[in-house]
């Protein structure tokens, strides 16, 4: 996903620079390690001496690195780190482009309406927290029983799980875990010939549908973005067209991960017009009062906290081998 997402800001920088805006795309590895993400964060802002500085991938490595760019009074265009706690911490320079953790498995909760709901988050991520406590918030909003249980990570507590879901299946099963977990999940499921509604974080990645070919039929994730959502942008290219460009350029489809990195570019690159150049003070008040639609949706932030309050969930399944956008009621 990671990869996903540096080849979304890859395309927006090239066609940047079509434009005419004379962009330099600088890319560190981080290898998924905090540390490693904080050194070469540090490295971006006093060696390199960057203008515009776009997050990592995962809620963890966001908030690893968020304190730095704050310190240093730069913004940090957040395109990867979805977990509610990042924006409430207190930093003012951060701009979210993704809809927050908390809401990601809300249209989940209404699509499925009756019955008691099962959600597994681990308790150890402060993402799948953040998921499972919006999940639950709107479960209880409907009046419906909720239980939480932590993730089944090992052989035997996956199958003892299995077990008590055969005994007394839930009217909805949510899990929001990491890829491997919620693979690992559907082999269950299918192994044992459970057939109960579940709606997990990672059934829309692509990596997903490899991993389970066949068996991905029928399952539900929660999406920030589909390339046949219904969107007329307001700035940059409508979705058809940029998965096109991206598919030609790298081979693949893209996946959310690399449209919400191309949507901060967008963003990036339009608040540097409103600002008139890359002060980022006045970068951080461009974007708080910027309001406009990207292939990727709506884009609108708090103007203090930064956190993304324009863009909403997409609710997905997979038929027939493809990923089809559910209707689902707001109330």
């Amino acid at each position: 996903m990671g990869v996903d997402a540096c080849h979304g800001l890859e395309l927006w920088a090239e066609d940047a620079r079509r434009a005419g805006r004379p962009v330099e795309l600088i890319v560190r590895d981080d290898c998924s390690d905090p540390a490693v993400a904080r050194r070469q964060v540090s490295e971006l802002l006093e060696r390199e001496a960057v203008d515009l500085l776009a997050g990592p991938y995962s809620s963890g490595l966001t908030r690893a690195v968020a304190p730095i760019a704050e310190a240093r009074g730069v913004v940090l265009w957040n395109h990867g780190g979805a977990a509610d706690d990042i924006h409430r911490r207190g930093h003012r320079m951060l701009v979210g482009i993704l809809t927050p953790a908390s809401r990601y498995l809300v249209p989940a909760v209404r699509w499925v309406r009756k019955g008691p709901i099962l959600i597994l988050r681990r308790v150890a991520s402060g993402f799948s927290l953040a998921v499972a406590a919006g999940a639950e918030a709107e479960a209880r909003r409907q009046g419906r029983p909720v239980r939480l249980e932590p993730y089944p990570v090992t052989c035997a507590t996956l199958e003892a799980f299995l077990d008590r879901i055969d005994a007394a299946p839930p009217g909805l099963l949510l899990a929001a875990g990491r890829l491997a977990d919620d693979i690992a999940l559907v082999r269950g499921l299918r192994r044992r010939g459970l057939a109960v509604p579940t709606a997990l974080v990672a059934t829309p990645v692509r990596a997903f549908r490899l991993a389970l070919g066949p068996a991905v039929e029928g399952f539900v994730g929660a999406s920030q973005w589909e390339i046949t959502a219904r969107v007329t942008p307001s700035l940059g290219p409508p979705p058809r067209a940029f998965t096109w460009r991206f598919a030609a350029c790298f081979g693949v489809p893209p996946d959310y991960p690399a449209a919400q990195a191309y949507a901060a570019g967008l963003v990036m690159s339009r608040c540097v017009e409103i600002a008139g150049g890359s002060d980022q003070k006045r970068l951080r008040a461009a974007a708080a009062t910027l309001a406009c639609t990207t292939l990727f949706g709506r884009f609108r932030i708090d103007p203090v906290t930064g956190v993304q309050i324009g863009h909403e969930m997409l609710l997905v399944k997979w038929v027939g081998g493809r990923r089809r956008v559910i209707q689902v009621r707001a109330a």
